[in-house]
């Protein structure tokens, strides 16, 4: 079995809403595939979804 916090993943998913797109990223533990962190932005920005999250 895998040991926790030896590899994580990450993924962006592109929202639409009536306000305009909104950017989901999160980053889940592949040893027990729960999520670890996440980020909701309005930007593509990495400093707003990817090192928040």
């Amino acid at each position: 079995m895998d040991k926790i916090a030896t590899a994580w993943v990450s993924d962006i998913t592109y929202i639409n809403t009536t306000q305009g797109w909104l950017y989901l990223t999160t980053v889940l533990d592949l040893a027990d595939r729960k999520v670890i962190g996440w980020s909701l932005s309005s930007t593509m920005k990495a400093i707003a979804t990817v090192i928040r999250a």
